[in-house]
């Protein structure tokens, strides 16, 4: 097969599929992704301080802030019995 910007083409078939910890990847941000979901909550409040001319924007980002701390419940419910799976 001919090349195409410096890479090879191949027959069409694929690698077989390679799991995560294979290459490496070990980890899945558990701590990092509550501290950043709650980040986001507070960002989130602090954009209400602002001047809004209708509720509009308001109910929209009370309805995005009542979704993330509720995947942020369920995540941390989730990850403690999780090793009861």
């Amino acid at each position: 097969m001919a090349a195409e910007h410096g890479h090879e083409l191949t027959d069409g078939s694929h690698a077989p599929h390679e799991r995560p910890e294979q290459w490496g990847w070990h980890h899945d941000f558990t701590k990092g992704r509550q501290i950043m979901g709650w980040f986001s909550v507070v960002v989130l409040a602090l954009f209400l301080t602002t001047t809004h001319y209708n509720l509009a924007g308001a109910l929209a980002i009370v309805v995005c802030m009542l979704a993330l701390i509720g995947g942020l419940l369920y995540d941390r419910a989730r990850s403690r019995t999780q090793w009861r799976g």
